[in-house]
């Protein structure tokens, strides 16, 4: 039987402390391996999760301690079962957990098994499909900062992946406090007042987004952590926006907001990776 280590409570949400490096949990990393990542849609809420696409061999971020193994049998676990299926949740320095979800339990049973000390490399289970994924064998991987209580985008830990998907930008559109949608590529005249601004959901979820008007930044999104308040999942802006904020439907991602005044005025959208490229668009309007 898998042992549970420590009857602790704790909340599985949690944020970014200090940048260094972690190795990943899986030995083949590139975008085309990752099924779903930190920012994206993710049923109704905002992911926080790294979902990987085929089964590895899983192996410790860092070296550690077993915090606790969790499974989703409700008769052989202590705390709660887990929706992430058998997991493995370790403690690292700084107060920061790596949580490995969707793993096989009879691989983890055997490697884990009455250990509590973890070193940095060591071998943890195969993935299973225990979890909410049942027909996909693969890793559901999170980070924690239990300081913060915040998720934390994992990707700002390690190291460079082989290949990454370049940003998309397309359909860029405009809503208005009416809920009046505007494409931009099509309309290129609007009212002066309050607009948020969406662009069109795809594979690759930008790390931050900036809104600029002539230049001036007036709203910019960071996806390093993902926090939590009374069961609600949000980021920050210029203000704490809610996961019903970034993806209101299943085709659009906000981007920021921001007032358009009246005159002709320059409205500039970037996107930014966790490694610093960019891609920029931008519009010149006319505000009435």
């Amino acid at each position: 039987m898998i042992k549970k280590i420590l009857p602790v409570v704790f909340t599985i949400c949690l944020a970014f402390t200090a940048l260094f490096a972690f190795d990943w949990p899986q030995k083949q990393i590139n975008s085309n391996l990752i099924v779903s990542s930190f920012g994206q849609k993710y049923g109704a809420d905002i992911s926080f999760s790294y979902v990987f696409a085929d089964p590895e061999e899983i192996y410790a971020i860092d070296k550690g301690k077993i915090l606790i193994i969790m499974t989703d049998d409700p008769e052989e676990t202590t705390l709660f079962p887990s929706t992430l299926g058998t997991s493995v949740i370790i403690e690292h320095d700084d107060e920061l957990l790596s949580v490995y979800g969707n793993l096989d339990r009879d691989s983890v049973e055997e490697s884990l098994n009455d250990l509590q000390g973890i070193q940095s490399g060591q071998f943890l289970g195969q993935t299973g499909n225990s979890g909410w994924q049942k027909k996909r064998a693969s890793l559901e991987f999170q980070m924690m900062d239990t300081t913060n209580q915040n998720a934390v985008n994992p990707i700002i830990f390690m190291p460079r992946a082989e290949h990454y998907t370049p940003l998309q930008i397309s359909r860029i559109m405009l809503e208005n406090r009416k809920g009046d949608i505007f494409n931009i590529d099509s309309t290129k005249s609007f009212e002066s007042g309050f607009y948020k601004i969406y662009k069109e959901q795809n594979s690759t979820a930008p790390y931050r987004s900036t809104i600029t008007i002539n230049g001036l930044i007036l709203d910019q999104i960071t996806y390093d952590t993902i926090k939590e308040e009374n069961n609600r999942m949000y980021v920050s802006g210029k203000k704490q926006y809610l996961s019903e904020d970034i993806y209101p439907d299943d085709e659009r991602q906000l981007l920021g907001e921001t007032m358009l005044t009246p005159g002709n005025i320059t409205l500039g959208i970037e996107l930014e990776d966790h490694i610093g490229n960019k891609k920029r668009l931008s519009y010149i309007i006319q505000v009435r």
